[in-house]
């Protein structure tokens, strides 16, 4: 697996942030962010950006990867509602007390490396709120 360092700077907003696209016109929120709405079709619709909070829908545990992820078995990935009311599919880290309905906070974790020549990709996973840990 090779990992290009100018392509990540080129997709450094959508790997380190989650954008949305908000429409001006109807108030719909798309994921991911794209210049027309499609709900109404009005080009006029602006990006924000998400806090990366929700709640954990469902979820799965996969056994199978990509080539370059092998390392990564299992992998947990879940199908989360944001805060916005977006529903995305991303994958889950800190997996111990995972459960449907739990509260997720998306948070900065190692996507992959590359052992060729060292360098270490990272991207947004999500993980359970421990409201424990709060108090």
């Amino acid at each position: 697996m090779k990992i290009s360092p100018p392509r990540n700077w080129r997709l450094k907003e959508t790997l380190y942030s989650i954008v949305l696209g908000k429409c001006e016109k109807c108030g719909n929120i798309m994921y991911p962010y794209q210049q027309l709405c499609t709900s109404c079709g009005s080009t006029n619709v602006k990006k924000i950006v998400s806090r990366g909070h929700g709640k954990l829908i469902e979820y799965t545990i996969s056994y199978q990867s990509r080539e370059g992820y092998e390392k990564a078995l299992p992998m947990a990935v879940g199908l989360i509602e944001l805060d916005e009311g977006v529903r995305i599919l991303a994958p889950l880290t800190d997996t111990d007390n995972i459960k449907e309905g739990a509260e997720v906070e998306a948070v900065l974790r190692r996507i992959t490396a590359d052992s060729n020549n060292g360098l270490i990709q990272y991207g947004i996973k999500f993980r359970v709120i421990d409201n424990a840990r709060d108090n």
